[in-house]
């Protein structure tokens, strides 16, 4: 079949995007135009094969995780060392891409929303996590097995998608008060001002809060993001003995303490070493 760019497909049919949630329309353009359902895992061959677009090329990408190379064409690059569950996810966010190319393209002399980069790759993200873990068949299936971390590995397998993007989502549908936190080992701000300008000795970095998301019923308080945690931890030793940790703890978060139940593992996010935390109350 003849290349059609897909973005410029849904414009024509729903007309250019004027909020946020015209970007969730165009998923479900998607995966209509496919003739794809709701059911795991989503085969994006589909709708490569229903608008011409050549299958994503791998390449020896350094910085990016994609690339949308020519828009006419729909080339497609995707890095190539990456996992394969990563660059399903990125596949997902280039076909995202390409609605944000025919938007730009009709907004060329019109007063049409003109949102920022961050904001695009935001809309771009979550176009993606909707395109892969369609809400219709992803909720029913965390609501009967609760948010837990065995539940993302079921859950990610089944989707084919990483872990993370598969914890993510679950925040974002999960009930009861959960929290999934990215830690990470970092100095302060001031220890890092200091250092550079050499006016200490190297100082010791502890393990911090890098971001965090939690689930809508979520009451018991704020999580400041670059808060440190005790090296005795469960958090912590996730990291210095590299396995899973879980358990009962008390953890601290400067307006006050919380008492939960939390799961922690290492990972590796790039050169990183990290760890992925569920706070469940």
């Amino acid at each position: 079949m003849p290349y059609r760019h897909p973005g410029q497909a849904f414009l024509s049919c729903y007309g250019t995007l004027q909020r946020e949630q015209d970007v969730l329309r165009y998923v479900e353009f998607l995966r209509q135009a496919a003739g794809l359902n709701d059911d795991p895992p989503v085969d994006l061959t589909l709708i490569y094969s229903h608008f011409g677009i050549p299958t994503p090329r791998r390449a020896p990408l350094e910085e990016q995780q994609g690339i949308l190379v020519d828009s006419s064409t729909g080339i497609i690059l995707i890095k190539e060392d990456d996992p394969l569950v990563r660059q399903r996810f990125t596949e997902g966010h280039e076909l995202m891409e390409l609605l944000f190319d025919a938007q730009e393209q009709a907004r060329r002399g019109s007063f049409l929303p003109n949102w920022s980069s961050e904001h695009k790759e935001r809309l771009c993200d979550q176009g993606a996590a909707d395109l892969l873990m369609p809400q219709a068949s992803f909720v029913p299936r965390l609501h009967e097995l609760g948010v837990s971390l065995s539940t993302g590995r079921l859950l990610a397998v089944l989707y084919q998608t990483s872990l993370l993007a598969t914890l993510v989502r679950m925040m974002q549908y999960g009930g009861g008060e959960h929290a999934l936190v990215l830690w990470h080992q970092a100095l302060t701000q001031k220890e890092a001002a200091q250092k550079q300008s050499a006016r200490t000795t190297e100082a010791q970095k502890k393990m911090r809060i890098w971001w965090s998301l939690r689930t809508r019923g979520w009451q018991s308080g704020f999580i400041p993001k670059h808060k440190s945690i005790a090296s005795d931890s469960l958090i912590a030793k996730a990291l210095s003995q590299g396995q899973p940790h879980h358990g009962a703890e008390t953890v601290h978060f400067g307006w006050g303490a919380i008492q939960c139940q939390i799961e922690a593992i290492p990972l590796q996010l790039g050169n990183k070493p990290c760890v992925l935390s569920l706070l469940h109350l």
